[in-house]
Order: C-alpha cells, then structure tokens, then sequence
C-alpha cells in the first residue's frame, strides 16, 4: 500500500512538472508587458510653450542604440561579469543560483547573486527594486516569459540600453559619451570594462568619485575576460597598466531642471500619472514655460554674489502670465547642481511687506481710497493674552497724518496695522485667502488671526513665492484671482493627444476699479518708494517689496502690463539675518533683481500702460482733508485716481460737478485729459551699481 502512495506521489509530481513544461512552451509575455518592455526606448520629453525642448522629464540621460551598435567588448564584458552562461541558460539558471548559494555559505566565501541577465532585466523593466522572496519570484517567471518571446541578442540589447551607470546615465551610449566622449560603438577593452564594472553598484564605482575602487573593479572585469577567455593573457597584462580614461568631469544642468521636478511632481500628485507610467512611455509633454525667460532666470539667479564666502542666501524666482496663470518661468535656488531644493514651491517663509496690498486691497472695497488719510502715530494694541504691542515703523520715526498712497510708497507699518484694527481680523483674513493666500493658519495657540501676522507679514507659516505670485494676479488680472498653471497637452509617442489642460477661468475677489487702483499705487512704490530698484526704461512697473524682522526674507514682488514675477531671497536656515560685512540684503536686493531679469525679458515687446477700466475718474484733492475739489480752489492740491463711486467729494466738487455736468450750447463736452505719466529712464549699469551699494529695504 505504501509503495502504491509513493507511485501516486510521485506520479502527480510528474504530472505537475509536464504541465508546467507545457504551460512555459507555449506562454509568451503579454501584450501589456511587451509593450512595458519596448517603451523603455521611449523617454517622455519636456517642451516649451512654442514647442522647443527643455529636457528629458527624468533627470537621466538615455540614448537607445541598437545590438549591431554597441562594442563587441562591451557585450562580453558584461555577459562575463554579470551573467557567463547567458547563452546557455532559459532565463533562469540553477547551476548560477547553486554556485551563489555555495560561495555565500562556505566559510571565507564572498557573497554572490545569481540573477541572470534576463532576470536584472525584469527587475528593472517590470517589477520595484524591493528585495523581497516575492519579487525574486516573479523576477525568475518574467525572466521565463521574456526568453519565450525575445532572442537572446533583443534581451542583451534591452538589458544594455535600460542599465544604471550613474551620474544619471541610462544606458551604455549615454554613459560612454558621459566618461569617455564617445559612441558606444568604439569604446575599446579598457573602457568597456570600466563600464561593465560599474553595474554591480553605481554610486560606489563611479570612476569620478571613487577613482581608486573604480579601477580596482574595472581590472577584475578583464580578469573575468581572460578567465573566460574572451580576451589572451597578453591583452589582459597590458589593459590593467592603462589609466582609466575618462574624460575630465563636468557636472553641469540642463536648463529647466526645477521645472522638470515640478512637473514630475504635479502629473504624479495632482493629475493622476504613475511614475512608471512617465518613465516609459514616451511622452511628449507640452507646457506653459518660455525657455528664453528660463534661461534668462537661471542667469539671472547666478548673479546674486556670496557674501562673506558663504553658499547662503538661496533665492527663487517665478514668472506667471497674470491673464491665464500660466508659469513661464521657475527657479528654486542659485543652481540645481548645489542644491535641488526647490524652494518656489517648498520654502514656505514670512512674506512682510508684501504682504500688505492685500490689506490695502480690503480697505478700498469698504469705504477708503487712495487720498484716505491717517495718522502715523504710536500705537498701543491690547492682546488677548493680556500684554500690550506696539508696532513701529522701519526707521522708528512716525510721519504724523499720511495718505493710504503714500503709506503704501513707504511701507508705513502703524497705517496697516490701523487698517486691520479697523476693518477686522476675520475681514483681511477672509479676503486674503480669496485672493490667494491659502496657507493661514487659523487654529492652535499660535496663528495668524492677530494683528502682527496680518499687518507685518510675520506669518506662522509662510507662503511659498509660487502662492504669493498667483495671490498678486488678483492686482495684475483686474480684480481676477488666476491659479497657476503649467500643462498645455500631452501626446503619446505615437503623437496622439494622451491629455489636453485648459487655465481654469479667473475668480473675480476684487472689483476692476480696486485692482487698478492698486496697480496705481504700486506703480507709486515703484517710481517713488521702496521698490525704486525695480524701474524698468520708460516701461511702467507696479510691485511691492517686502523685508522680514532682521533681514531674515527679501522679497519683490512685482508686474508689468504682460507679466508678474517674484524674487524671493534668504537664508534655508529661517532664523538666520541677512547682514553681511559687506551689506544688508533686504527687499531692495530682491528689487533690483527682479528689475535686471524684466528689463531683458520685456525687452522685445511694445512699451504699453495698464489698460484702464470703466467708471474711474482723476480728481484733484485737498491734501488736507483727503476730499476731492474744483483745483482752483487749492492750489497745493494733487491729483489721485478714484471709482467714480467712491469719490470723496467736499460741497465745493459737488457744486463744481453740477455746474460742469449741464451741456453747453454748440459744443460737445470734452473728454477728461489722460493722466500724465513719467517714467525715470534707468540704464543697466545704473541698476548694476544700485544693486551693489546694498542700502537697508524696507
């Protein structure tokens, strides 16, 4: 009975294993994972607006070459070291994996893997990198389906063109132009080697950055060679004398490489795309960014000296189009090679001053306006927690009675924080997240819902220079509110539309008139008040600038008719001031950056106003009384822009008015005469210069 128990055993083994045998004669990989497996050719590519190319959308270099071009030493090299009985095995081979359990185990014996070719291959084309028994599993039944379906010269050249070789070199013709400035077709013993060495593990036989255990490895591999002769003693003698033979290192980055991790990041988290999806499958992906204006950024932020010899500050600049949110330009710091971090989107800081046109913004829709005066006075502001503040200006001096335009020029600290005593926290609060600022904090013991956070700028958390950038469209869109953008379409590798990206409609959060208003006044700040480094030759400019408590954050803030751009400047580490031996760096630092990067970048476009909107009116006014007035009857009056709604009128304008509204005989009445504008001319050097003298900002 026993012996019949064991034939059955024994029977249903064999039957199981026929089965199997059969079931692998006749499987082939799928057609889902083929088409995974041919895309790696494929690499998804970044263009610009006008359709240039900005670089690859991962950060790696991979040029795909066919079997026939690539060294014939290179093939061997690899199939010695990697895998020697790749033309003899099915995928998987056991008497591989029986010689790395036995090396592994024996006393003295040095670890060893026994995937095979096919195998790597599978790991890197089809499955994660975990080191797991599941995946050693599937990786071993891929590799049986991918011998089925490809000849073993079509696996070596998927292998060979899908491998790491460091410095973000894919494949062995990108790494053989990297090392050696060659094609992969006539890399010679010596250099095939090399790279055939570097497999095993990238970072740790880097022949830049471990020159020594690079060579040490590259020598073991021509042993491999002559071992298995593929190579005679004599060449083996004479490659391990050679140098190594790499071309001298230069690590340098792409134009757009902040973009290209923004964007990697935005079609994962936001839009749906798996990594995987966007490795391989050759995707063309069309965006909002102008490569002339990215170039000109990422120069413009290597111009920004080191004081003191240190790598601090970093800084960043974004450039949006305020009428669609489109982002034509993003820079995260000085250079990508010493710090990737981009701190456009990531570095959330205090933007301060900057901080206060929204505050402006709110008063104008209630009942203020330009030519509102109030008293820079000292002030004394009554905590919840029982204790007094009281605020000071920059240069602890107060101006006595000022207008809401000139508080503004001059970043007037106690005129703002009057403004949020009287309109209300929750107000501002409620208005500046309709404009854009979306990262108050508005629980926990420390928040923004107080007076120093909404007035100053000293926020808990910060806004990062992308946020405020949008938030400012609501000035530069007229009264619309745009989020920003980055995507235009995206095409498969066959050319076919995979996606297309519409800018979502702008939010109306302030009206036209306000928005103008602003625009008006910040023009001001420009022309005659804290942002003067920002003048652009006969162009109008309107922006704010803003400095945090010790030079801690530089900002400006600022646009034209066509574009909105932000310079961000400071310290990663938060607490640390901006003070120098050699200056301060404030919001005029960033101010005059942003002025030498708009002035090249408006170069090329027509010389145009902020386009007006209806029902707004110039109006003389009594610099006493802050009310509008026929201009005979004061002569020191001035003149401020106003929404006809909103005009403060004295009994005198209104008389004047009523007089002036009743139609003249035989003639038509005339039009108001267009607002006079001057703009100071400004020459680069000029700017250069102003730029260096590093006076304190406000």
């Amino acid at each position: 009975m026993k012996r019949n128990k064991n034939f059955s055993f024994y029977l249903l083994i064999f039957i199981c294993l026929v089965a199997v045998g059969f079931l692998f004669s006749t499987l082939t990989l799928s057609k889902d994972l083929r088409s995974k497996l041919e895309n790696m050719r494929f690499v998804s590519k970044v263009y610009d607006r006008q359709g240039k190319l900005i670089g690859n959308l991962f950060s790696h270099r991979r040029i795909w070459v066919s079997s026939q071009n690539i060294s014939p030493y290179l093939k061997k090299a690899v199939i010695a070291t990697e895998d020697m009985r790749f033309y003899r095995h099915f995928g998987v081979d056991p008497i591989g994996i029986a010689r790395a359990v036995y090396q592994s185990l024996r006393p003295g014996g040095s670890k060893q893997g026994g995937s095979t070719i096919t195998q790597q291959l599978a790991k890197i084309s089809l499955l994660s990198l975990d080191r797991t028994f599941s995946r050693k599993f599937k990786d071993m039944f891929y590799a049986l389906l991918i011998e089925r379906t490809y000849t073993k010269e079509e696996i070596l050249e998927l292998y060979l063109n899908s491998i790491n070789l460091a410095h973000g070199n894919i494949g062995v013709e990108a790494a053989a132009r990297y090392y050696f400035g060659k094609s992969a077709s006539t890399l010679n013993l010596e250099e095939s080697a090399l790279l055939a060495g570097i497999i095993r593990s990238p970072e740790n036989y880097s022949p830049f950055k471990h020159p020594d255990t690079a060579k040490g490895r590259r020598n073991l591999v021509l042993k491999k060679l002559m071992e298995q002769e593929y190579i005679t003693e004599a060449q083996y003698k004479t490659a391990v004398t050679k140098d190594l033979g790499v071309v001298p290192w230069q690590e340098v980055t792409s134009v757009g490489a902040y973009v290209l991790d923004y964007l990697r990041d935005l079609l994962i988290k936001e839009e749906g795309f798996s990594e995987e999806e966007l490795l391989w499958s050759g995707y063309r992906i069309y965006t909002t960014i102008d490569l002339n204006y990215q170039q000109e950024a990422e120069r413009i932020m290597k111009t920004l000296p080191h004081y003191s010899g240190e790598v601090q500050p970093e800084a960043a600049l974004i450039t949006l189009d305020p009428t669609t949110g489109g982002i034509l330009a993003m820079t995260g710091g000085r250079d990508y090679t010493t710090s990737p971090l981009n701190r456009s989107v990531k570095a959330y800081r205090q933007p301060g001053s900057a901080l206060k046109p929204f505050i402006y913004a709110t008063a104008l829709e209630k009942n203020y306006t330009a030519a509102s005066i109030l008293e820079d006075r000292p002030l004394t502001i009554p905590l919840e927690n029982g204790k007094v503040w009281s605020p000071e200006n920059n240069n602890h001096e107060f101006k006595g009675k000022i207008t809401l335009r000139q508080a503004l020029r001059e970043s007037v600290n106690t005129i703002a924080v009057q403004l949020v005593e009287a309109i209300g926290i929750p107000i501002i609060a409620q208005q500046m997240e309709r404009m854009g600022i979306k990262s108050l904090v508005k629980e926990g013991q420390v928040n923004d819902l107080t007076y120093a956070p909404l007035a100053l700028g000293g926020l808990t958390k910060g806004v990062t220079p992308l946020e405020l950038t949008a938030a400012y469209t609501s000035f530069a869109n007229h009264g619309n509110y745009v989020k920003p953008s980055a995507l235009i379409k995206i095409l498969d590798h066959q050319g076919k539309v995979k996606k297309e990206f519409r800018p979502e409609k702008g939010k109306p959060v302030i009206s036209p008139q306000t928005a103008y208003i602003m625009t008006k006044l910040m023009q001001d700040v420009v022309e005659n008040g804290t942002g003067w480094r920002a003048q652009l030759p006969k162009r109008p400019a309107a922006g704010k600038t803003g400095t945090t408590t010790d030079y801690t954050n530089a900002w400006f803030v600022g646009y034209t008719p066509e574009l909105l751009t932000t310079v961000w400047i400071g310290n990663d580490r938060q607490e640390k001031s901006m003070r120098y031996k050699e200056g301060i760096i404030g919001g005029g630092t960033a101010a005059a950056l942003w002025g030498n990067y708009m002035e090249r970048i408006t170069s090329h476009l027509p010389i145009q106003d902020f386009p007006k909107p209806t029902n707004i009116v110039w109006a003389n006014v009594d610099p006493e009384t802050g009310h509008a007035i026929p201009a005979w009857v004061n002569k020191n009056s001035y003149k401020e822009v106003f929404a006809e709604n909103k005009i403060p009128e004295s009994a005198s304008y209104k008389i004047w008015r009523w007089f002036s509204s009743w139609p003249k005989k035989g003639k038509k009445e005339k039009s108001p005469a267009p607002e006079s504008e001057d703009f100071p001319d400004n020459t680069e050097n000029n700017r250069i210069e102003q730029f260096e003298t590093l006076n304190f900002n406000y």
